[in-house]
Order: structure tokens, then sequence, then C-alpha cells
């Protein structure tokens, strides 16, 4: 009977799990609208598509602009931006 119980709530667990990480995100992208948000490497290299080693390599070689925050890098959206427009190729 106990092992039924403890089985049973397992699944409940990892349920309550993924609801409050998509509740949390929801939250931090509704308090996050403003201009000012600075953005993690993660979530950075999501928002331009690439991967997270790619956006360190560019961090590297000075390609685009950052924030320091002690051994923090972070992002501005116009870095962001200005990361995109540069790199874009226009076609005659």
């Amino acid at each position: 009977m106990e092992k039924e119980l403890i089985g049973a709530m397992v699944p409940m667990m990892m349920f309550k799990k993924e609801i409050y990480e998509f509740v949390d995100g929801l939250i931090r992208e509704k308090f996050n609208e403003n201009k000012d948000r600075l953005f993690t490497v993660q979530e950075a290299s999501i928002k331009l598509n690439i991967k997270v080693s790619r956006l360190r390599q560019a961090v590297f070689r000075r390609e685009i602009s950052y924030v320091k925050l002690g051994a923090l890098v972070r992002f501005r959206e116009e870095d962001l931006s200005q990361f995109i427009e540069k790199n874009l190729r226009k076609v005659n």
C-alpha cells in the first residue's frame, strides 16, 4: 500500500514542478518587459538562435557588447540588436 502511494506521488511532484517553472517563467516575462532588462548568456543565445559556446566566443573576440557584473556577463537588448545588424549580409 505504501509503495503504491509513493509511486503515485512521484509523477504528481514532477507535474507540480513543471507547473511551477511555467508560472515562474510567465511572471518573470511579465515583470521583465522593460527596456533595461539584462539577458543571461543562455537567454541571449536562445534569442540569437546560436549556441552558448558561439556567444561566449563572440564575447571573447569582442564581437558583441556586454555588461560585466563581477564574474557575470549580461547583455542588453540593444547589444543583441547591434550584433544582429553587424552580422547582417544584404543581398543585391
